[in-house]
């Protein structure tokens, strides 16, 4: 039969352990427990009891064995480990035999493509992937109790997140391995519920300092727990030949570095019709300190990704954008999980519909339309995010022409230079125009026609000047408007409120010989200013004391 065959070969080569393996392999298959009495012993466990004699197996491995349906996840990944070695190793054996018998191929290369997409999916191992245990070794790993232990920077051990599959006694700990290590959090979790270590009944314990308490962790199990399904029919292989693509994805915030912690029985002044949860206050704080991202891709890996400071938001919504190429599918599921001690309501519906614009804007993007972007202030400075066909770039936007450069397809040609206040000599024309609280653009014609000049007055009245400028006044000011009017917006509960502070736009001409100032007419400003009546409501500020 194929087992003497098999043991036939590995004996001749002298490989001792996968000839173990297989012999472990056809004892388990079998399904006849030799370690358990039966009143009938048939002819299948005659002959296995045979086999078992001649290999010199005691009763303690056919216990062992026998109980592999109560194996945990020690013994179980101990196992997985050796089978994925042995079928690696006879990948590699069956290539090394084609080449050297100058063998061809005869299946298709799409199906060579799945098949090594299967095998990529299901085996490598990556940073921030978690590895999936195979679930048919053994149908329980949940465990009673599982303890996550944070070590700060400084200590003996390496700094990150220790899971241990015991309660939190010292001596317990202390004797035991860990079972699973990263510098993140929601990658452990992640490990731990995907692996069906942890379950509804599974008591939960953390030691983190200040990080994560209880109720956090047990908020993060629940929440993941009610997106994602344990379980998903395999990937079919369509979807295998296909670039990947996020189906579910949950974006956890503030986990492990909540800024809002910091607001506990203060009082905080901000301007509650003008919220704005990424440049908040009077300090333009950014209350997003962490961001941990968990998805699950159309080839059913599981991946987590972690970001913190300031850019996190930036450096997630890239990330994000990056792994959609334009022509796929929208994910079946976002999620955003918030875990911030105040604000949390405000903070999760501003990313979540973030998240979305983003989204949205990167799968419509076309090659008709190279130039879609969205502007996002975040710790008082603005960030551009731009969707171009093959991918999504996020720069920093100092001033409007600088945006004007980064996006139109009429660059500014010629030399662009910028001079201080006290430096240069503004038209008289424009002195008289400047006014304090609003930008203003006023464009010059040079005298030869082949270009324009630009000055610009900030709200503050500082100057910049951009000489010899070529290309569209009309895509500048379009470009600018859209630039302004997206970066100051604003999301608050019960009502939107809309920036209507835009950039003026003016032209200086010569009119019966006097230079003077008139309005920029254009048509695409119709579309984008917006008149506000006399009067209008002044923005309420508010002061709260949050606990």
């Amino acid at each position: 039969m194929m087992l003497e065959r098999v043991s036939r070969y590995l004996t001749d080569i002298n490989d001792t352990t996968r000839l173990d393996l297989a012999r472990r392999c056809f004892y388990l298959k079998v399904c006849e427990k030799l370690s358990l009495a039966k009143a009938c012993v048939g002819w299948r466990r005659e002959i296995l009891s045979q086999l078992v004699s001649e290999w010199g197996w005691s009763e303690e491995r056919l216990a062992m064995l026998d109980n592999r349906a109560n194996w945990k996840i020690e013994r179980v990944r101990e196992a997985h480990n050796e089978l994925l070695d042995a079928m690696m190793q006879s990948y590699r054996n069956l290539i090394r035999f084609a080449r050297r018998n100058n063998l061809s191929v005869s299946a298709s290369p799409q199906d060579i493509g799945v098949l090594t997409r299967k095998l990529y999916a299901a085996f490598e191992a990556l940073p921030g992937k978690v590895t999936l245990v195979n679930p048919q070794i053994s149908p329980d790993l949940s465990e009673n109790d599982l303890t996550f232990i944070h070590v700060p920077v400084g200590r003996a051990n390496r700094t990150g997140w220790y899971l241990y599959n015991q309660a939190p006694a010292m001596d317990s700990i202390v004797s035991h391995q860990p079972l699973e290590y990263n510098r993140y959090l929601n990658k452990l979790v992640a490990w731990a519920y995907f692996n069906g270590l942890l379950t509804p009944q599974t008591r939960l314990h953390i030691k983190s300092g200040n990080l994560c308490d209880t109720a956090k962790l047990q908020e993060l199990v629940a929440d993941v727990s009610h997106h994602f399904p344990l379980r998903l029919p395999a990937p079919t292989p369509k979807a295998l030949y296909s670039p990947c693509e996020i189906r579910h994805l949950a974006i956890i915030v503030n986990l492990e570095n909540d800024p809002t912690a910091a607001f506990r029985n203060q009082v905080v002044h901000f301007d509650f019709r003008k919220l704005d949860v990424f440049s908040f206050g009077q300090q333009q704080q950014c209350l997003v300190g962490s961001i941990d991202l968990l998805y699950r891709n159309s080839w059913n890996e599981v991946r987590t990704l972690h970001f913190s400071g300031e850019q996190s938001v930036l450096e997630a919504l890239k990330t994000i954008l990056g792994k959609m190429h334009q022509d796929a599918a929208p994910p079946e599921s976002v999620e955003v999980f918030c875990y911030s001690q105040h604000l949390r309501g405000l903070i999760r519906t501003r990313i979540q519909q973030l998240v979305s614009e983003c989204i949205e804007l990167r799968l419509s993007s076309t090659r008709l339309e190279p130039g879609r972007f969205k502007a996002v202030r975040v710790a008082g400075q603005t960030w551009g995010l731009f969707f171009e066909r093959l991918s999504v770039s996020v720069q920093k936007l100092e001033n409007a022409v600088e945006f004007y450069g980064a996006i139109s397809n009429n660059k500014l040609h010629g030399l662009s230079i910028k001079v201080e206040t006290d430096q240069v000599h503004l038209p008289p024309v424009v002195d008289g125009f400047a006014s304090e609280g609003i930008i203003q653009f006023f464009f010059e014609d040079t005298s030869d026609d082949k270009g324009f000049n630009i000055y610009i007055l900030d709200e503050s009245n500082r100057v910049e000047v951009y000489h010899h400028c070529e290309g569209s006044k009309e895509e500048l000011v379009r470009d600018v408007s859209r630039f302004y009017s997206s970066s100051h917006d604003r999301f608050t509960y019960g009502s939107s409120f809309i920036n209507f502070n835009l950039p003026q736009f003016y032209q200086i001409v010569q009119l019966d010989g006097r230079t003077q100032v008139i309005p920029f007419r254009s048509n695409v400003l119709s579309s984008l200013c917006v008149t506000v009546a006399d009067g209008a409501a002044q923005p309420l500020k508010q002061q709260f004391q949050l606990h």
